[in-house]
């Protein structure tokens, strides 16, 4: 995993300025935390977007967010930017050792920090998730993450 992150930086050393948050703008990369695995994003327009996160810990988990950007909540610093976002989902997830399988609803509160002249986002999110499967309950995972933008 960590050999994965530095090739994805080593890559973004010296390409174009960072040009994501319009409409069709993609990225791809690592999360790490309760859903450690892969992220994508797609951007509907400046302020709206599209995540899914496949997560491969003990248990294999998918989730989608409709997410909501604020580019007003932090003063904005002089090179790079830093998003605030909130946004509400759904996840899958299964185990590999039973035939336990989760659905959940999920709200993500989160803050990104666009680096300087690369198109590479870094991003923290805490997400609230409700189960709705037999078992039911609640949990909040912590994710921590980078994303590449194509």
């Amino acid at each position: 995993m960590k050999t994965l992150l530095a090739l994805v930086c080593l890559l973004a050393a010296g390409v174009s300025p960072l040009r994501a948050q319009n409409a069709g703008d993609f990225g791809a990369g690592v999360v790490l935390g309760s859903q450690t695995g892969a992220t994508a994003k797609l951007w509907l327009d400046g302020v709206r977007a599209l995540d899914a996160n496949l997560g491969f810990n003990s248990d294999l988990s998918l989730s989608a967010d409709f997410l909501w950007h604020s580019w007003r909540v932090f003063p904005q610093p002089v090179e790079g930017k830093i998003p605030a976002y909130i946004g509400l989902g759904a996840q899958v997830g299964g185990s590999f050792h039973n035939q336990d399988n989760s659905l959940g609803l999920r709200a993500v509160a989160g803050v990104a920090y666009w680096l300087p002249r690369n198109p590479l986002e870094i991003f923290l999110e805490l997400v609230p998730v409700i189960h709705l499967s037999d078992n039911g309950g609640t949990d909040v995972n912590i994710n921590i993450g980078l994303r590449y933008y194509f």
